[in-house]
């Protein structure tokens, strides 16, 4: 998979968070998935939050022999525009959509692939509300779970039958307590990437949806 040209302006990096190791994990576990990507050919992908877009964008790269459809979420309008160069500049074309978290997405069962690296930094519950647009790119509030958990019930929804969902958590967000919520809501869900880096313990989450011993044994 290849890591996409990402080039943020010294204003923008003021407000748009900038690639970093949680970045790059997830691409890591989208490539070691490529088996199984390519083997689903995913139709229409989404990422939640696509801050500079270099994983949407490698996704969208790595899937383009399928004239498969990529999407775009971020509340920041500086990483609207960024994402949307990102995926130019890499001839690859994303729709961009400036919305909060899934706000106005109303249409079910439909994503086969959603991604989504989100705030996950244990801070005051109040830091997670702040308007202040960088502070959205890290701030997680209580748990560092305050603003990913306003998404979870809406992912069964929306996601495809043989759909996956990969989610970017640290330690501190307690990922075991994550998969446990997933699997109340019907989604298996397993720990398939893992890293330390300074100072912080990352996972990449991925879900399917239970629904047959087929995609069960295809992801283990």
């Amino acid at each position: 998979m290849e890591t996409p040209v990402v080039n943020l302006s010294d204003e923008e990096l003021k407000t748009v968070y900038d690639p970093s190791e949680d970045s790059y994990l997830l691409i890591d576990a989208l490539e070691a998935d490529l088996e199984i990507l390519h083997a689903t050919k995913p139709v229409i992908c989404l990422e939640i939050g696509s801050g500079s877009g270099i994983v949407i964008t490698a996704l969208a790269m790595a899937l383009k022999r399928y004239n498969g459809h990529c999407i775009a979420i971020d509340i920041n309008p500086d990483a609207c525009r960024a994402t949307k160069r990102t995926s130019l500049v890499n001839s690859v074309d994303i729709d961009v959509l400036h919305m909060n978290l899934l706000d106005c997405i109303q249409i079910r069962y439909t994503f086969d692939v959603i991604l989504f690296n989100p705030p996950y930094v244990v801070t005051e519950y109040e830091e997670a509300l702040d308007n202040r647009l960088i502070f959205k790119t890290w701030a997680g509030g209580k748990n560092g779970r305050q603003v990913m958990e306003q998404i979870f019930t809406t992912i069964p929804k929306i996601l495809s039958d043989a759909g996956l969902f990969y989610l970017v958590v640290i330690k501190e967000n307690d990922p075991e307590y994550i998969l446990s919520v997933f699997q109340k809501l019907g989604m298996s869900g397993k720990i398939i990437r893992e890293r330390k880096v300074r100072g912080e313990y990352l996972y990449i989450l991925r879900f399917c949806k239970v629904r047959s011993d087929e995609i069960s044994l295809t992801l283990h």
